[in-house]
């Protein structure tokens, strides 16, 4: 059947072809036959009729769906090639014989060749038909020569001659029969081999795709569950932060007290900066970075503010290269790129015991490098591929909490594969200190005076009389937010979820100057709806800011639909940056309405 349907318009085609065939030598008697006897040419012409119907017939019904059965396709070739013969042989009896062999022959010729070759029958079919055909052939051509040839012998020569060739034609024609059947048998089972192998790829790859949306979905249960233990570490830990800022605001002069507090709040620390290394490695997967004209030396001066104490109280040096003049601007991410500046240099401080690290920094054609030297324990080379990977640490088989979790460089590695056209690189002597290098394009634009220093924000004196909504779902991190940001000399209301907010809203005094929110809340709507349902209750003082202070692993992104002005904080944030950052937002909002109308 699949032979049927791939060489059903090959068939017609070769069916037409001899119609075509037939038809042109029908010129060709006339000719021929015109000058001789008129009467002949129209006995010839009653033959070549009666051949061209008895082809006709099954060509034509060829057109129609008996072409793409093998079977009747096969029956209707064998009645176009029976008409065909019978009727050559029909000629031969109305031909004058001094024109058969010049005429007839030569067409016995062409029609073998184009029966065995053109028409694609099957080998066996072939055989016997054509087989047939030769025989019968063979016979009348013998009786013809019987009743037309009179010298002796002479039909004995030409009937071995003039047979013997149209055998060897058949012959020769069987040959090539066999081998187009083997090219198609060999096609055929390619294809179906080929399909085959096609369904069972297409299985496999169904289960693949199958075990992928399974190992996707538990990937997503995995951070659904990593994202919610993050959440309720971080709760208490952030309210050991907020109550310890409390607690040193009242015991000033207790200063045995103040030395425990320090411990607790190193400790507390060091946690949520391990915390912190992995929020930040997180959020690199989903972050577009924002290429602008960067101040290098205001970078620079910002990651030795920040690390200056922490080199004191090790008792290492920690300073900039000395030079004439200052590095040029970059073209970077400025936040990322003080994030890869500033773990290298917390690698530094923290793999180095005598000496110092210094920064310092080089011009090499187009593009800047930035060194941060130490002269530490250095890298022994069995570990110079690994100290990207994450969660790699050298010389801490304790697993001491100081030394952060061993995210510091994988994020790093990270950053440096987001920012175009950045590199990096390092050079270590084990026992004398390493060197860290960040290569980045030099900037043709000068920088917008800006800075990411929390010292330069806003003064949380902004906030002095601001009336500010707290929500949180975990009462202690709620206690230690309020007197946060009473302590900074706002008016606060809280609650622990919408339910709580009902009172407030009830009252209809006065509009918060900001909103601050827990993204998860326990119990109802998300702080993302109580926030949109706070929004809707004072519209008549414009689209009030909110900054969501969070412990999950969110990104900016599940944000993206609700309208601004919004800031997001990490509840992993010191509480002065925490403060820091809500007064700078503040401070850079415009007035929303009469919101010193009534005190709440």
């Amino acid at each position: 059947m699949d032979y049927a349907r791939r060489y059903a318009g090959q068939r017609r085609l070769a069916g037409a072809s001899l119609i075509t065939i037939w038809i042109l030598f029908v010129g060709r008697d006339w000719l021929l036959l015109n000058t001789l006897d008129p009467s002949i040419v129209l006995h010839v012409g009653c033959v070549r009729l009666a051949g061209a119907v008895g082809m006709a017939v099954p060509v034509w019904l060829m057109w129609g769906p008996r072409a793409f059965d093998e079977r009747w396709a096969v029956r209707l070739l064998c009645i176009v090639i029976l008409s065909c013969w019978f009727a050559q042989l029909g000629l031969m009896c109305v031909y004058p014989v001094t024109q058969v062999f010049e005429a007839i022959s030569s067409e016995f010729f062409i029609l073998t060749f184009l029966i065995l070759t053109s028409f694609r029958l099957r080998a066996i079919t072939a055989a016997w038909l054509v087989g047939l055909c030769i025989v019968i052939f063979r016979f009348a051509f013998y009786f013809w020569l019987r009743a037309n040839v009179s010298t002796p012998g002479f039909h004995w020569v030409s009937w071995i001659s003039r047979g013997n060739t149209v055998s060897v034609m058949y012959l020769a024609g069987i040959v090539v029969c066999i081998q187009f059947e083997r090219a198609a048998r060999r096609e055929f089972v390619f294809r179906r081999t080929l399909r085959a192998a096609k369904a069972r790829v297409e299985a496999a790859s169904l289960v693949v795709n199958q075990q992928n949306d399974r190992m996707r979905e538990i990937v997503r249960e995995k951070e659904r569950f990593f994202s919610s233990a993050y959440h309720d570490i971080q709760q208490p830990l952030a309210a050991i932060n907020l109550f310890i800022r409390s607690a040193r605001m009242k015991l000033d002069d207790e200063h045995a007290a103040s030395h425990d507090l320090d411990v607790i709040e190193e400790t507390a620390r060091d946690i949520l900066d391990m915390f912190k290394d992995i929020q930040d490695y997180s959020e690199l997967g989903s972050y577009i970075p924002r290429m602008a004209p960067v101040d290098t030396q205001a970078v620079l001066t910002e990651v030795i503010d920040q690390y200056l104490d922490l080199a004191k109280s090790r008792g290492i040096e920690f300073r900039i290269s000395r030079r004439r003049h200052l590095p040029p601007p970059i073209e970077s991410d400025r936040a990322l790129f003080k994030r890869a500046l500033s773990n290298f240099v917390s690698n530094a401080i923290k793999n180095t015991s005598v000496g110092g690290v210094v920064i310092g920094w080089v011009e090499i054609g187009e593009r800047l490098r930035i060194d941060v030297r130490d002269t530490g324990v250095g890298i022994a080379p069995r570990h110079r591929e690994a100290i990207f990977a994450e969660y790699y640490q050298i010389d801490n088989p304790g697993r001491d909490r100081s030394k952060g979790l061993g995210l510091g460089l994988s994020i790093v590695h990270r950053v440096i594969g987001i920012l175009p056209q950045h590199s990096m690189s390092f050079w270590s002597v084990e026992g004398r200190g390493s060197r860290f290098s960040l290569y980045a394009p030099i900037s043709k634009m000068t920088p917008a005076i800006e800075t990411d220093d929390p010292k330069n924000d806003a003064s949380t004196s902004v906030l002095t009389g601001k009336y500010v909504l707290l929500c949180d779902d975990e009462p202690t991190v709620l206690e230690g937010l309020r007197r946060l940001f009473l302590s900074a000399g706002a008016l606060v209301d809280t609650a622990e979820s919408m339910a709580g907010f009902e009172a407030i809203l009830a009252d209809d005094g006065r509009a918060p100057d900001i909103i601050v929110m827990d993204i998860r809340l326990r119990d109802g709507p998300t702080g993302i709806e109580v926030a949109e349902r706070i929004r809707r209750h004072f519209a008549w003082a414009g689209v009030l800011p909110v900054a969501f202070i969070t412990g999950e692993l969110v990104s900016p992104r599940a944000l993206r639909d609700f309208a601004e002005p919004f800031v997001l904080l990490r509840k992993s944030s010191a509480p002065e940056s925490t403060l820091a950052e809500v007064s700078r937002f503040v401070a850079a909002q415009q007035p929303t309405g009469p919101g010193h109308a009534q005190d709440p």
